[in-house]
């Protein structure tokens, strides 16, 4: 079949579906630690910003380091035996996890976990782009990234399921490991799910690359010299979106256990009411975003994700109040992180729709790259260590968590703003330079 026949058709969804799967089990993999914090610090005996260092730096940096390395061969060669290698690999990092017996052994774990993730998303935003015309790739991309919500939703509903059900067990006992604790084993449960979701990928086409793909694209150097040349587009593309993955990140590590601590919830009760609102208000909040980008498209707006970005984050910081300072008990405080979810996840992928709207195709996975280098070696790396540091050196108190929370969301949310708002000029005149694919 042909590119052109495959585009629009069910089989390019269908891709997009078992990589959004791909994204679930990601997240999962790298979330589910953020339910498990008061178990392994009681266990391996650490504090909260040992516990941030464990969730942010060792996943992050080395997902940002990996990630270049990955793209270039991205976009020289088979993307999907790419992501089938990383999806093997990180799966089983996370059930290495789940034989850590002190700080450093998790650390490597994760690390292993970082560095294999690294290859989903250049490989997966390249495939995509081929299987879809520049008007639908903010609503596919949203689908793919629609994954990290969900992934984050399950990570809690079933780790906190799966918690549960271990402290019940008098004994722990696998075959070929030994004994493990509760929170071991959720990390081998969650874990090795994604060896079997890796064959289902090895069973997807590679698509033919669209628009034009010159050898000569795919050097290093023609590639500086195209970030070079629109340096103040993704100068502030890549800092706003980069601002909104640390405070995602923060939050996604650190309001369990503000429910925890702040309301007295069990770890069943956080983990799964969290979990139901960011898997449904935030799979619901990365769809509005893709359709709200596709919409403004149609009406002539060329800056459609980004000004769908800026319109969906302006209420960020307002709604962060209500949920970390305002709310009289938790019941309230998940009533308003049900709106503030929304607006949270609506960028999830706008920001690597607006990427590869004015990237050529040879480029399209080392722009990838490159952002993502940026976000998570200083979103995902900094948002739940800076929440950890403030609550155990800046408040010092565990019980003030909310207060962590809170500065990390009113100072990262509207500074994302305002580069959104300096970049959209430059952004234009991006989308107007680049060939309609």
């Amino acid at each position: 079949m042909t590119n052109e026949g495959l585009v629009n058709s069910r089989y390019a969804w269908f891709v997009v579906v078992v990589l959004y799967l791909g994204a679930v089990l990601s997240l999962m993999d790298r979330q589910i630690i953020s339910l498990l914090v008061a178990d392994i610090k009681l266990d391996l005996g650490l504090t909260d910003f040992e516990i941030g260092l464990l969730q942010g730096p060792p996943f992050g940096i080395f997902y940002a380091l990996m990630s270049i390395p990955i793209a270039v061969m991205a976009d020289r060669g088979n993307r999907r035996n790419i992501i089938v290698a990383g999806m093997t690999f990180w799966s089983l990092a996370t059930a290495a996890c789940g034989l850590a017996s002190n700080f450093w052994h998790l650390f490597l774990a994760r690390v292993g976990v970082g560095a294999g993730e690294a290859t989903l998303s250049p490989c997966a935003y390249s495939i995509i782009s081929d299987y879809f015309e520049r008007r639908l790739l903010p609503m596919a991309m949203s689908v793919f990234t629609m994954g990290n919500l969900s992934g984050v939703g399950l990570a809690m509903i079933i780790g906190g399921g799966v918690i549960v059900w271990a402290r019940e067990l008098n004994e722990i006992s696998l075959p070929l490991i030994g004994t493990v604790v509760p929170w071991q084993l959720s990390f081998i449960m969650i874990g090795l799910p994604g060896v079997a979701l890796a064959l289902l990928v090895w069973s997807l086409k590679e698509p033919a690359r669209r628009g034009p793909h010159r050898v000569e694209d795919a050097t290093l150097k023609a590639f500086f010299g195209f970030v070079r040349s629109h340096g103040k587009t993704f100068a502030t593309l890549f800092a706003s979106f980069t601002m909104l993955v640390l405070v995602a990140y923060g939050n996604f590590a650190w309001v369990p256990s503000f429910f925890m601590r702040t309301y007295g919830w069990s770890t069943a009760e956080a983990g799964s009411i969290y979990g139901i609102i960011v898997a449904t208000f935030g799979t619901a909040g990365a769809l509005i975003g893709g359709w709200l980008a596709s919409w403004l498209a149609a009406r002539g707006c060329i800056d459609g994700p980004y000004r769908a970005t800026l319109l969906l984050s302006l209420p960020l910081a307002p709604l962060a109040i209500l949920v970390f300072w305002w709310a009289p008990d938790g019941w309230w405080a998940a009533f308003w992180y049900a709106p503030y979810q929304i607006c949270s996840a609506a960028p999830a992928g706008l920001a690597a729709a607006a990427m590869m709207t004015i990237t050529p195709n040879a480029m399209r996975a080392k722009i990838g790259s490159a952002y993502l280098f940026c976000s998570n070696f200083i979103g995902l790396s900094l948002g739940a260590a800076l929440v950890g540091y403030l609550t155990t050196h800046a408040f010092g108190d565990d019980a003030l968590i909310g207060r962590s929370l809170l500065v990390v969301n009113v100072i990262g949310a509207p500074l994302a703003c305002l580069f959104i708002l300096i970049g959209m000029k430059p952004f234009r005149a991006s989308v107007q330079s680049m060939p309609t694919n």
